[in-house]
C-alpha cells in the first residue's frame, strides 16, 4: 500500500441558488392616495395627486 492519504470528496450541500430575475418593473403605491406610482430619474412621483418622493431619503 501506498503512505500517500486517501483523498475523500463530500459534496456540497449549500450551493449557490441563481438569482430571481422579475419580470415585471418595481412597483410602488403613493404613500397619500394610493394610487401606482412611477419612477422618473431618482424619485418615485405619483400621476394622480403630483406627491414625490425624495431622491436620497433625506
Amino acid at each position: 500500500m501506498s503512505d500517500m492519504p486517501r483523498t475523500v470528496v463530500v459534496p456540497i450541500r449549500s450551493a449557490p441558488r441563481p438569482a430571481v430575475v422579475s419580470t415585471e418593473p418595481d412597483k410602488m403605491l403613493c404613500e397619500r392616495c394610493g394610487a401606482e406610482m412611477f419612477r422618473m430619474h431618482a424619485v418615485w412621483r405619483c400621476p394622480e395627486c403630483r406627491f414625490k418622493t425624495d431622491c436620497c431619503g433625506w
